[in-house]
């Protein structure tokens, strides 16, 4: 019996959990009720309060497992792939594609009207890996030409910008193609990947 409930509960979890982005395709999130989470779910408020505290508890939480989906479904499976020798870089390709596949979960997020948070904290999840495995890309980073969090700020803002230009524009590259684009310009620069001198 507890199985079924469990299940019963994740399903329902699930199903609010897709009436706030459908009601965010529509509506900015200052608009959206409980009334209208509810009416969406098909689901009475008691429902809704047994689950979350509030819009705010339910919002925190579907970016919260999206973005622990990513983490694991993209973190490197090996030490080769912290090399940067392989273009597109396996990181960057798992990234792009699991952006892809969740692409509407990301335009909300990261457009015009979207959730200011989640920007952050996905840039966050970015400098995090770079901080973590700088030392595979340069020996010693205290002693890099320029301060190592200068550089993570860049790189990790770079790419997060890169990927919010391509969900704005209606993701008309495939993800094969901007991981390959995105580990170029990581490893060689933007200057060089332009042919600027």
């Amino acid at each position: 019996m507890k199985k079924t409930n469990d299940l019963r509960i994740i399903k329902t979890k699930q199903l609010l959990k897709e009436s706030l982005l459908s009601l965010l395709k529509e509506i900015e999130f200052e608009e959206i009720t409980i009334k209208k989470l509810t009416e969406r779910a098909q689901i009475n408020r008691s429902t809704f309060y047994a689950h979350f505290y509030d819009k705010f508890d339910l919002l925190e939480k579907t970016i919260h497992d999206e973005l622990v989906s990513f983490v694991k479904e993209v973190a490197p499976k090996n030490e080769e792939e912290l090399t940067l020798t392989e273009i597109p870089n396996p990181f960057y390709l798992r990234a792009t594609q699991y952006i892809y596949q969740h692409g509407e979960f990301f335009k909300l997020m990261m457009g015009e009207k979207g959730i200011p948070s989640f920007q952050q904290r996905f840039l966050k999840i970015i400098e995090k890996h770079m901080t973590e495995h700088l030392k595979k890309f340069h020996p010693d980073p205290e002693k890099m030409e320029i301060p190592k969090e200068l550089f993570i700020y860049y790189v990790a803002h770079g790419y997060v910008g890169v990927i919010s230009y391509w969900l704005e524009s209606g993701m008309q590259y495939s993800p094969e193609y901007m991981a390959e684009k995105l580990s170029y310009l990581t490893i060689k620069g933007p200057f060089s990947v332009a042919g600027l001198k």
